[in-house]
């Protein structure tokens, strides 16, 4: 398969008076055209920094890249100018936000943010560019006469459909999602997620799929990749890493969801604390609060290594049973 997006060894710094947070730590991630991948993890856990790493929108004199390479079709886009960057953005590259009220501007209407990327890199006419950002709106669920409307003017969960329909506007090679449906209700998220797979069908569009519900994942997506204190520390298909996990953080992640089929029981949480950015502890970043840690673990910073056919994990002692 063609790779599309290539991210090799990249490490991201935050830097302030309080110190320096080590958000993503030499991570190594391919998407190929067509693919659909998750990323999950824990709040803090570098995915969105990943994602505006990618895009060059990290927040200036804060966020810095600090190594690594970023490609897109074999183009280094940590070498593209804002110029260069600005034409990828939204037409090659869409992200949709977590918190739609700060990606749209308070101060134009929904329609003309919608319409503005499409004249700019569909060349339309101000008039076909309404009448598309009119369809986009429809197909999210929001009647066309809302064109007109500001984005105060709207729910929560109606911002976040209005953003989603700006990402798809240009129909974009890759499309990356942080926590697209979180403040959607369960009917409306049903339909978003049945939008990104129709576009994908259609498009070939590929899709950085960041969420912390791993019922999504499970729906949308062929690989996952699990992050944690700025890391992947396991990767595979979703089928493969969700019924045997290899790294005892997915293990723990995929024990913490509610068993609807089974015997009512006391959830399950992985116990101790997150990784703290500011001061990453040696060895596995995640072996204090590791049930199987060893003395090794503690001192020696594990890789990603094969388990079987695409099917990898960064732990000393992967579990090699589904029972374990």
């Amino acid at each position: 398969m063609e790779e599309l997006l290539k991210i090799e060894d990249l490490s991201v710094e935050y830097r302030s008076g309080g110190g320096t947070a080590k958000a993503v730590n030499q991570l190594r991630l391919t998407i190929h055209k067509g693919e659909a991948l998750g990323l999950v993890g824990e709040s803090g856990a570098g995915k969105t920094t990943t994602a505006l790493a990618v895009l060059k929108l990290l927040p200036d004199h804060v966020g810095f890249v600090t190594n690594g390479k970023i490609t897109y079709k074999g183009e280094s886009l940590l070498d593209c100018s804002e110029k260069q960057m600005t034409e990828i953005r939204g037409k090659k590259i869409s992200m949709v936000f977590q918190n739609p009220l700060s990606s749209l501007n308070p101060v134009f209407t929904v329609g003309h943010q919608i319409a503005m990327g499409l004249r700019r890199h569909q060349k339309m006419s101000k008039k076909e560019a309404q009448q598309e950002a009119g369809r986009l709106l429809r197909m999210v669920g929001i009647a066309e006469y809302r064109l007109n409307d500001y984005p105060h003017q709207f729910s929560g969960g109606m911002r976040q459909r209005v953003g989603i329909a700006a990402a798809l506007a240009c129909k974009p090679e890759l499309l990356i999602c942080d926590e697209p449906t979180t403040a959607l209700d369960v009917t409306i998220q049903a339909q978003i997620l049945e939008l990104m797979k129709e576009l994908q069908r259609k498009m070939d569009t590929s899709l950085l799929m960041i969420t912390h519900n791993l019922g999504i994942i499970a729906e949308l997506c062929q690989n996952v990749a699990i992050m944690y204190a700025g890391e992947v520390v396991e990767y595979g298909t979703v089928e493969r890493v969700f019924s045997h996990p290899a790294h005892w953080y997915t293990a723990g992640l995929l024990k913490a969801i509610p068993n609807l089929a089974g015997p009512r029981d006391r959830l399950s949480s992985i116990g101790g604390k997150v990784a703290n950015a500011y001061e990453l502890p040696e060895g596995c970043k995640f072996h204090s609060r590791c049930k199987c840690c060893s003395q090794r673990c503690a001192g020696e910073q594990p890789s990603l290594v094969r388990i079987e056919d695409n099917h990898y994990a960064a732990c000393w002692n992967a579990r090699r049973n589904k029972n374990e």
